[in-house]
């Protein structure tokens, strides 16, 4: 990465800053080719236009500062209620607003490491965090900067975790245990209910990763989707980390980490609420300190735009695109899906070069999310109009030739990785 333009020594005129934004724009992945990929969770025009048009009436505003503002602060207590009811966490639950799921996760297991200091002083460390290998690349970054250690184990035959596999590395450092509702890349439901008696058993702090699902599951259940508990109707759940900008159709960035209990709650202000300073008590959500009042805005506006009615509504709308998208990858070539609990689309070909197919995909222009061991491509449903769906198929159906008689290679993959 270049350390790009300095400073001008004179301001430029805006149409010139605004040409050279829409150059900089059109350099970027067109609405085609992102919806099912990169550009995912929109909704439709409509939802699209409300949340930018709340996030803007608050575009400029620091959220750190809502509890004293209370317009501010009403919005957000209504996003966090809403979110703790979603969830099933009933009048005992507790909920923070922070800025994606990567931050809601890090606060869980700061949480789950003070609650490990007061509650099992028998445990000398370093503090252990277990889970399946399928569980966010965020867990190693929070492991990472608070001085625990992950431990990884393999999923079963299924690509869930492993509830026996996950109790055989439990330790007496470990204070940890996690699941995914559902994993990213696989869109899988792990055992939650299991793994949270597990912890129980263990006198564990338990995590239920629902980033992605938090906002959709829900919805699904309502459609009559028979799922495994993710939230805290599993005896055991301790924490949930929730993504309203995913399936809340909330503006980027705004997640949610909720605790079973206020008393839960009250570590993950251990340590990082500061009165030790000129300043007086300093206490924030989430680890940062500034973020955006409008992302909190934008989230209330679309959840009492769309209410329970229109979250269903598309819910359903994507579930067609998902059965269309099935029944398209499944007709080229061998490609086949991987049957899963959410609105992510799988695929693979057991014949076909998977890194040619990658590398196709990034030569039509598409920033092709997957996963690489096992070697997934994953587009994600969306309410979209049918000609997204379609030309998605159609360049498939390119790529899938193109690989079998040799004219596409793996070098495009190169602009990915």
């Amino acid at each position: 990465m270049s350390n790009g333009a300095g400073l001008p020594e004179k301001g430029r005129a805006w149409e010139e800053v605004e040409a050279s934004l829409r150059d900089f724009q059109s350099m970027d992945l067109d609405e085609q080719h992102e919806r099912l990929m990169t550009g995912i969770h929109l909704g439709d025009e409509r939802v699209h236009e409300v949340c930018r048009k709340a996030y803007n009436m608050y575009f400029h505003h620091n959220a750190m500062l809502a509890d004293y503002h209370p317009g501010q602060r009403q919005m957000q207590n209504d996003v966090l209620g809403m979110a703790i009811r979603l969830l099933n966490g009933g009048d005992e639950a507790r909920a923070n607003i922070t800025s994606g799921g990567s931050e809601s996760i890090f606060c869980a297991m700061h949480a789950a490491r003070e609650w490990a200091r007061e509650c099992k002083p028998e445990v000398q460390g370093p503090y252990e965090v277990v889970m399946p290998r399928t569980a966010h690349a965020a867990f190693e970054k929070a492991a990472h900067y608070l001085g625990m250690k992950l431990v990884r184990v393999p999923v079963g035959e299924d690509l869930r975790a492993d509830v026996g596999a996950l109790e055989a590395a439990v330790s007496p450092n470990t204070i940890v245990l996690v699941g995914s509702s559902p994993c990213w890349g696989l869109g899988l439901l792990d055992p939650i209910p299991e793994i949270a008696e597990l912890a129980r058993r263990h006198q564990l702090w338990m995590h239920s990763d629902c980033c992605v699902g938090g906002f959709l599951l829900p919805w699904l259940e309502r459609l009559g989707f028979d799922l495994p508990l993710y939230d805290f109707r599993a005896p055991g759940v301790c924490s949930i980390s929730a993504d309203i900008h995913k399936h809340g159709y909330g503006a980027k960035p705004c997640s949610t980490v909720l605790y079973r209990s206020e008393e839960l709650q009250r570590f993950h202000w251990v340590g990082v609420a500061v009165s030790d300073w000129q300043s007086g008590l300093y206490k924030t959500h989430g680890l940062v300190g500034s973020r955006p009042g409008g992302a909190v805005a934008a989230a209330w506006a679309v959840m009492n735009f769309l209410g329970q009615d229109g979250y269903l509504d598309l819910t359903r709308r994507a579930l067609v695109v998902k059965d269309r998208l099935v029944a398209g990858i499944e007709q080229v070539e061998d490609f086949r899906c991987l049957p899963n609990e959410c609105l992510l689309v799988p695929f693979r070909s057991e014949t076909l070069d998977m890194t040619k197919v990658f590398g196709g995909l990034v030569e039509k222009g598409y920033f092709p999310w997957g996963t690489f061991d096992p070697m997934f491509v994953h587009p994600s449903a969306e309410p979209v109009e049918d000609l997204v769906v379609e030309s998605f198929l159609a360049d498939l159906r390119e790529i899938g030739q193109g690989v079998k008689d040799g004219t596409l290679t793996a070098e495009a993959l190169a602009k990915y990785i």
